[in-house]
């Protein structure tokens, strides 16, 4: 996860009123993803964690 200006190769979703920019290669290979956020001890802060890899076809 980064802070940064979108890329023309980023796709943007929106969720909850939110804007995110995702890597096309990552949009293109995963469902879904979950943005979650800790604060405990052990972690503070986001975190973006893929779901299920899209079916892969061979070339």
């Amino acid at each position: 996860m980064a802070l940064d200006e979108p890329k023309a190769e980023d796709t943007e979703v929106e969720a909850d009123g939110f804007k995110f920019y995702i890597e096309d290669l990552a949009f293109e290979n995963f469902d879904s993803f979950t943005i979650d956020y800790s604060d405990n001890w052990l972690r503070r802060g986001f975190s973006i964690l893929p779901n299920g890899l899209k079916e892969q076809t061979s070339c």
